[in-house]
């Protein structure tokens, strides 16, 4: 089993990829628990990302048990790191730790080059570009194997579907 993670900013494409690439590689994708977590919890604050990851964390561990070939996860526990460190200036250690930790084959860092699109739950429509290299830096730090996607859909999966079938 190869295990993907598409990470990026808001608004970047992150979901529309984990979507797309599941249905072509014939896979469900573990959704990203914090959009289930902050429709039902409009306020929070950082003792609820704590919650989040863990929930996260046990949603993409639970999934190891139902994939065929390729773990795909829309967001993973860096996610939550970065947001956590843009947004209160700190994160909490089992957050940290986690994020370490995680492993995945490859990363798909979604570049922030498509349309802000308007939702309830997102916060960061100027910061896109500051949370991007976030992610560059993070994942250079960790070490990961990771792509950028930007452009259209078409190009991002076909970028994707590349390094997937290079893994």
């Amino acid at each position: 089993m190869k295990k993907i993670s598409i990470v990026g900013p808001e608004s970047s494409g992150k979901t529309t990829v984990a979507r797309a690439l599941a249905k072509l590689l014939k896979e469900t994708f573990v959704k990203e628990y914090a959009r289930e977590y902050l429709t039902k919890n409009k306020q929070y604050s950082i003792k609820d990302l704590k919650i989040i990851s863990e929930r996260q964390s046990k949603n993409i561990n639970n999934a190891n048990l139902k994939v065929k070939k390729y773990l795909i996860t829309d967001t993973s526990i860096i996610d939550i790191r970065i947001w956590s460190e843009m947004k209160y200036n700190k994160c909490h250690n089992s957050i940290k730790t986690k994020a370490i930790e995680e492993n995945f084959d490859l990363y798909l860092l979604c570049k922030p080059d498509l349309p802000w699109f308007e939702d309830p739950l997102r916060e960061n429509p100027h910061d896109r570009k500051k949370l991007f290299n976030a992610f560059k830096l993070a994942l250079k730090e960790k070490k990961a194997k990771y792509i950028i996607l930007e452009g259209n859909l078409i190009t991002r999966l076909l970028s994707a579907l590349n390094s997937i079938n290079k893994l």
